[in-house]
């Protein structure tokens, strides 16, 4: 069973200017307060007596929220979502948080299920340049076998291509970045 079914967790946000992070309530917990606030009844009682008004209300807050952009409370800049599972690395340990910058600008997330974890994360600088080139063959791989697709029994053919030309081009322009050839 997903460990964060049964309660819930904060979500980590990381700044990487700063190389520190910081737990945010997640919507969930949010919802709960301000329903709370605008009704004066606990979350689970107020299901069945929150009108509509309030409930619209609630709704413009919560979207509010959820679009909403959180800063470091150091720096001033924006911090990262990097999800329920990031453990950050010390301070001090500059090479660990480019490792996470890096990957999270290909997209990586730390979230999970809670079940089988967040997968392999590098910790130096050579293990990273190997788990790009390993993704970047996997991706090409991917490329490859959407382009041999039949377009009658996959008609998101061009979908798929488009998805998977898109990751190779974000992880080509990071190893270039990182000063990794592939």
């Amino acid at each position: 069973m997903c460990r964060y079914s049964g309660k819930t967790y904060k979500r980590h946000y990381g700044c990487f200017r700063c190389r520190k992070s910081f737990k945010q309530s997640s919507l969930y917990d949010i919802r709960a307060r301000l329903r709370k606030e605008l009704t004066g009844i606990s979350a689970g009682k107020s299901e069945s007596i929150l009108y509509r008004k309030e409930d619209a209300r609630l709704e413009e807050a919560m979207d509010s929220m959820e679009n909403r952009s959180v800063k470091c409370p150091e720096c001033g800049s924006l911090m990262a979502d990097l999800g329920y599972d990031f453990k950050a690395p010390k301070k001090t340990a500059v090479k660990e948080w480019s490792i996470i910058e890096s990957l999270y600008r290909i997209g990586k997330s730390f979230y999970s299920c809670g079940c089988s974890g967040i997968g392999y994360i590098p910790q130096n600088e050579n293990d990273y340049k190997e788990y790009l080139k390993e993704k970047l063959e996997k991706y090409r791989s991917r490329l490859a076998e959407c382009r041999l697709m039949n377009e009658t029994e996959f008609p998101d053919k061009q979908e798929r291509v488009r998805y998977w030309s898109g990751k190779i081009s974000i992880l080509e322009k990071e190893m270039e970045f990182q000063d990794f050839t592939a």
